[in-house]
């Protein structure tokens, strides 16, 4: 029996490509739901994968399951915290993707948020872990790591 020939760049190409597709469906839904143009704030569970941890200048906040990804101490709470601020969007203004290995990589993201008047409210880098889980590619991890 002939065994395949897999060019290991090739691989580590597709895998950058699928999560690349997720953080832009991740950066659409995200908009979406803190714009106020959805309110299903489940739909954030396609992209994060509990538990969840984020650390930031001032918290470390691990989010053990579904629940509390979507709850108001989570993002849920973030979320609602960027409609009242009048959030409109964010654009990527960075993203690398380093393969770890074909399960896990991780995604230096520099981010600009704006807000209904097209100014700018915020730019903050993030380092994500993102890890393959049975239901695909998820957030398991976020660092802000500001500029």
């Amino acid at each position: 029996m002939a065994t395949a020939n897999i060019d290991p760049a090739s691989v580590e190409a597709d895998i950058k490509s699928r999560i690349g597709e997720m953080f832009e469906r991740y950066g659409a839904t995200f908009v979406d739901l803190a714009s106020g143009k959805r309110h299903d704030i489940a739909a954030l569970l396609e992209f994060y994968g509990a538990p969840l941890r984020f650390v930031g200048s001032t918290f470390h906040m691990v989010m053990i399951d579904d629940a509390a990804i979507t709850g108001p101490d989570g993002m849920g709470g973030e979320i609602d915290a960027l409609r009242r601020a009048g959030f409109a969007g964010s654009a990527l203004d960075r993203f690398e993707i380093k393969l770890l290995n074909p399960q896990a990589a991780l995604v230096d993201a520099l981010w600009l948020r704006r807000d209904d008047a097209g100014d700018l409210m915020a730019r903050f880098a993030v380092v994500y872990l993102v890890t393959l889980t049975p239901g695909g590619w998820r957030i398991t991890s976020a660092v802000n790591t500001s500029e």
